[in-house]
């Protein structure tokens, strides 16, 4: 659970601890009676202190009888736990010594915290880390001196994968301005490198103040990944440890605060609803104040925005200054890509390196190189201005430059290892204006649907237009020049351009048109090269259809596998080099 649980411990998830403290005055039913409290609220966890009097003070100290008196046994403390299991809640204990840990252990609790008083008690935290299950540590009240050493200790035994700092200090109550918001992102930036290490916040503002509920929020919003909030039944009633703690009704106000706040801290995703509906409400669109003759450029000057009844995806004025026009406009008249004079060109990335698969754009099937195979295809797209290869500088990939010439495409060579930017330097050296997205890779690629897509990439005049409903290696992307330098110049993981599609498709960076293809296919199917699988089943496939047809399609291919269902399984395992998920693929715009 613990591991699971750290992961999902996050700003925008809004967990709250609820913290009771010593506020059960050592009476079980007391305890069980603000473990509802918190369940009826909504928290997610219920934190214990789990002490005896000898691991807190010596009997001669002033606390040895608070302590003595605010202790429960073991059995009372199965007791709560069973009680809190009962009601789903997540179990954490502050602990103070070995046998409190060893307690807290036999009663299999989920998570720890030390207290800010033990935090010079390496060797003890070290113990209670070995778990591996979360492990808070208090910073209230600490020199980061003493928080460095510590984890530093803990780095080098490869024991912080589990921590959560807590800042934080309790003087019933704190006031406000002992509290820090700035604390939690400034500690996060200086740990988190350790192990991966987060922070959370731990209030102890007056609960009768109104900044006792809006504090924790704000830590939330600096990226606390969890709060710990005090609660007892009843202020008035005045137990234990009130000075700091929400009641019942209050507690619950705040966690249903939590719930409806945090979630605006996820991650910025893809436009909603109410960001398109406002786009389609508010954009003006692109006109021109008088009429203009094909072959003519529109002159900055004469370029418009209102609001019109074909209401699209507004291009910029630097995108239409300029431009040529391939056919007359009139005063008025909306403007969209497919209006001026474009340059679509299809650029085949593939080289011959390949660790998976060795040479396999050479490769040969029925005679043909696994290449040239998809440039015959790539040719017979009616609406591609131009063709071209382009592969790397480095010498093995000579020879894909003579096939290349021998096959009546344009040559590229460029970066060895950065797709992306060979992309870029091939688009500006044939003065592109538009790409197609092709790897070597997929060698039956839907030449199609790539020219109803590109039909469609110049109406809806978006950034990007991505194919969907394709079986995999066979979908296309087609964007402007434009974008694929904005991804270049602001990327911040420049290796991870390799996925381009994952940047393309992001609707919070640019604008993307959708073009749905009918096909109806088996979703295992997996038509792309990169392992010797892959090339099996392309063997089985061109060995089927194109001994009878060099000009087959993609739904030829498709009906191929219906009727030789068989077919599919020969590759249908192979998997993704990288999960989107584990990708950085933040652009800085």
């Amino acid at each position: 659970m613990t591991n699971t649980l750290f992961e999902k411990l996050k700003p925008e998830n809004g967990y709250v601890i609820g913290e009771i403290a010593c506020g059960h005055e050592g009476n079980i039913d007391k305890l069980e009676k603000i473990i509802d409290c918190i369940h009826s609220g909504g928290a997610q966890i219920v934190k214990f202190q789990i002490f005896i009097p000898e691991e807190r003070a010596t009997k001669n100290h002033p606390e040895w009888k608070i302590f003595n008196d605010l202790s429960l046994t073991e059995d009372e403390w199965m007791r709560a736990v069973k009680y809190a299991r009962k009601r789903k809640l997540i179990i954490l204990a502050d602990i103070f010594g070995d046998i409190g840990f060893d307690i807290a252990e036999r009663i299999k609790v989920d998570g720890y915290k030390i207290h800010s008083e033990d935090l010079l008690n390496s060797y003890f935290i070290k113990k209670v880390a070995l778990t591996e299950k979360i492990l808070l540590i208090g910073v209230g009240g600490a020199h980061r001196s003493e928080v460095y050493e510590l984890i530093n200790y803990l780095d080098k035994l490869n024991l912080c994968q589990q921590i959560i700092l807590m800042p934080g200090v309790q003087t019933f109550p704190t006031s406000i301005d002992a509290h820090s918001i700035d604390e939690v992102s400034d500690l996060w930036e200086k740990y988190h490198r350790y192990g991966g290490i987060k922070v959370g916040f731990a209030d102890h503002i007056s609960g009768d103040l109104p900044e006792a509920l809006t504090v924790p929020l704000m830590a939330f919003a600096n990226g606390a990944c969890l709060v710990e909030k005090h609660i007892t039944v009843n202020r008035s009633d005045k137990w234990e440890d009130y000075q700091s703690a929400l009641g019942k009704e209050d507690f619950g106000d705040f966690i249903e605060q939590v719930r409806k706040l945090c979630p605006l801290l996820s991650p910025v995703g893809k436009y909603n609803d109410a960001e398109t509906k406002y786009r389609k409400m508010f954009k003006k669109s692109p006109t021109v104040s008088r009429d203009y003759e094909a072959n003519l450029s529109i002159l900055p000057s004469d370029i418009q925005y209102l609001k019109h009844e074909n209401n699209k995806i507004p291009l910029s004025a630097l995108q239409i200054a300029n431009k040529v026009l391939r056919e007359k406009v009139v005063a008025k008249e909306y403007l969209c890509l497919n209006k001026f004079k474009n340059c679509v060109g299809g650029i085949i990335v593939a080289r011959c390196g390949s660790s998976r698969l060795p040479n396999k754009a050479i490769l040969k099937i029925q005679g043909r190189e696994t290449i040239a195979l998809l440039i015959e295809r790539i040719k017979r797209c009616k609406n591609l201005d131009k063709v071209i290869l382009a592969t790397s500088t480095d010498s093995s990939d000579d020879v894909l430059e003579k096939i290349a010439k021998r096959e009546g495409v344009l040559i590229f060579r460029g970066s060895l290892n950065d797709l992306s930017l060979r992309f870029y330097e091939a688009a500006k050296h044939y003065k592109l204006d538009h790409i197609v997205r092709i790897t070597g890779d997929d060698i039956v690629r839907d030449e199609t649907i790539i020219d109803l897509a590109i039909k469609s990439h110049l109406e809806s005049s978006c950034d990007v237009t991505i194919t969907k409903n394709m079986p995999y290696g066979c979908a296309s992307e087609i964007f402007s020049v434009s974008t694929l330098e904005t991804i270049l110049n602001t990327v911040q993981e420049p290796k991870n351009t390799e996925y381009l599609e994952y940047y393309l498709e992001n609707e919070r960076y640019f604008s993307v048109n959708k073009y749905k293809a009918n096909y109806d296919f088996d979703q295992s199917i997996r038509l792309t090269l990169d392992y010797k699988e892959d090339f099996d089943f392309f063997v089985s496939v061109f060995d089927d259809l194109y001994s009878k047809n060099h000009k087959f399609e993609l739904k030829d291919v498709l009906n191929l596998l219906k009727k030789k269902p068989s077919m599919i399984s020969i590759n249908k395992n192979k998997t993704l080099k990288y999960k989107k998920e584990e990708l950085n693929l933040k652009l800085n715009i």
